[in-house]
């Protein structure tokens, strides 16, 4: 199967679960194409785990690879790349010297408070590739196997 486009057909032959992620990852990567259209070309899809897992006051860097399921050496280089970028800032925790809180710069703001505008243009071209009947099926059901 070509992993950047497969056919229908492939798309039909793979469990449910990776059709779910496959699709996860279609409707995050049209997101974050309109974020990089909006003057945010530099951010990858590889950057989301750290820049939507950032409390509002900051996290340290051990939390962040926590929620996001990677080690604290893979965060700590997405940190660091987004630092270099502008994204995200860190400093010493004052509890605790040894570890690093990673808070949100103005830019890194920016990009997230767009983020909501690009996820919901994203459900307009799912109303416009679905229609709002099967669209709104779709919504009902994935809300079903998430709750159970």
């Amino acid at each position: 199967m070509s992993d950047v486009n497969p056919s229908a057909e492939e798309l039909r032959a793979l469990p449910l679960g990776r059709l779910l992620l496959h699709a996860h990852r279609r409707a995050q990567a049209a997101s974050l194409a309109k974020l990089q259209a909006s003057g945010h070309a530099d951010v990858r899809l590889g950057h989301l785990p750290a820049l939507t897992n950032l409390d509002p006051s900051g996290t340290r860097i051990t939390e962040l690879a926590a929620r996001a399921g990677m080690t604290r050496q893979m965060m700590g280089r997405l940190v660091r790349e987004l630092e270099g970028l502008g994204y995200v800032g860190s400093r010493p925790d004052p509890t605790d010297q040894r570890a690093v809180v990673v808070t949100l710069t103005d830019r890194g703001e920016e990009f997230l408070s767009g983020a909501p505008a690009a996820m919901a243009e994203v459900d307009s071209d799912f109303a416009t590739l679905l229609g709002p009947a099967d669209l709104a099926k779709l919504r009902e059901m994935l809300v079903r196997v998430s709750a159970s």
